[in-house]
């Protein structure tokens, strides 16, 4: 059974930054926030479901003001894992940052993960950052940095770690994906030359509450897609019955066992229907916003899934026969590593 063992929380998608890459196209003048009561009975509900660890997300999180220390005291209570996703905006001097850390530090936080990228830099100076990952070290949070990157970048994910001033916990490079605002603003932006394609280690693994109220079966990248939403009204005396409904989803099945890109490669053999080489598309995310918005996917998805049921489901109880089901899905796919001239596609034979 896939189960969830994360949770992220888009507590609102208003953002003081307006990144060319951000793909929930957050900016000032989005307005989508969570009610706080919606949040807080939310993550009352979640260490009993599995769930170890909740990270809150947005937009910018921090504009909720006290609320955010409000989310994390709740979600540290109730045992699990709490993490904030930020730009570091509000750290443009260290006694600011101190100040802001300390609030979610008493509250019991974990994580901080910082995204800082050259999109970032047009509107938050690495100062800033540099100033926020020290208050967080100070206090013995784990500081984790993001770093998305086309093949052009200048901000490596080697030049944050040389100049953060601090030792980083975690950092990691995220391909750009022309997703969101990018597809608009960055669409001849160079794809990083290392990215995959495959499996989809997200869904229902990692499910999200958007701003906009809806249960998504992913982290929600492409948050309007109707075909990952699992419930577009959550309640959360709801939970167990939409994640038991999930769970039941041949297609999420064939996303977490295959990932977005075969299913598109199962639509170009079964129904001849054109879709981007692998080298164009800048990850799974982006595979996913090809699969479900291209009409003729749409008008055969249901009957392909209704002819795929039986194969994907004996695959998947297959491997959860013999145990781990996720570590084996990721052993038998590398086995499968497809490369091409500038990117690496990960299938299922």
């Amino acid at each position: 059974m896939i189960a969830p063992n994360r949770f992220a929380v888009h507590v609102t998608y208003t953002c003081p930054l307006a990144c060319a890459h951000c793909c929930f196209s957050s900016s000032p003048k989005v307005k989508d926030r969570l009610d706080p009561e919606l949040v807080v009975e939310t993550l009352g509900g979640l260490k009993e479901r599995g769930i170890e660890l909740v990270a809150f997300t947005g937009g910018e999180p921090f504009l909720m003001g006290s609320q955010l220390p409000r989310f994390v005291s709740v979600a540290s209570g109730q045992g699990l894992r709490t993490r904030v996703v930020t730009s570091g905006y509000f750290g443009r001097t260290i006694n600011g940052a101190r100040r802001r850390i300390k609030e979610v530090a008493d509250a019991g936080l974990d994580e901080l993960s910082l995204s800082w990228d050259d999109f970032h830099e047009a509107f938050v100076p690495f100062d800033a950052v540099r100033n926020v990952a020290r208050a967080a070290k100070e206090v013995d949070i784990l500081v984790a940095v993001n770093v998305v990157q086309t093949a052009a970048a200048k901000w490596t994910v080697e030049r944050v770690r040389e100049e953060l001033g601090v030792q980083a916990d975690h950092t990691a490079v995220s391909p750009i994906q022309l997703t969101g605002r990018a597809e608009s603003e960055l669409s001849n932006a160079p794809l990083h030359p290392e990215r995959a394609l495959g499996p989809c280690p997200f869904v229902l693994t990692g499910p999200s509450l958007s701003a906009k109220g809806k249960l998504l079966a992913c982290c929600g990248v492409i948050p309007d897609t109707q075909r990952l939403v699992i419930d577009p009204e959550f309640k959360p005396e709801n939970l167990d019955h939409d994640l038991e409904e999930a769970r039941r989803s041949v297609l999420f099945a064939w996303l977490f066992m295959r990932g977005p890109y075969a299913i598109l490669e199962w639509m170009r053999d079964n129904h001849g229907i054109e879709i981007p080489p692998p080298e164009g598309v800048g990850g799974n995310c982006q595979a996913c916003k090809h699969l479900f918005e291209n009409p003729a996917v749409e008008e055969v998805l249901d009957e392909a899934l209704l002819a795929m049921r039986p194969e994907i489901l004996g695959a998947y109880r297959l491997l959860e026969s013999l145990g781990e089901p996720e570590r084996l899905r990721l052993a038998v796919n590398r086995s499968n590593i497809r490369k091409t001239a500038d990117t690496t596609a990960v299938q299922m034979a």
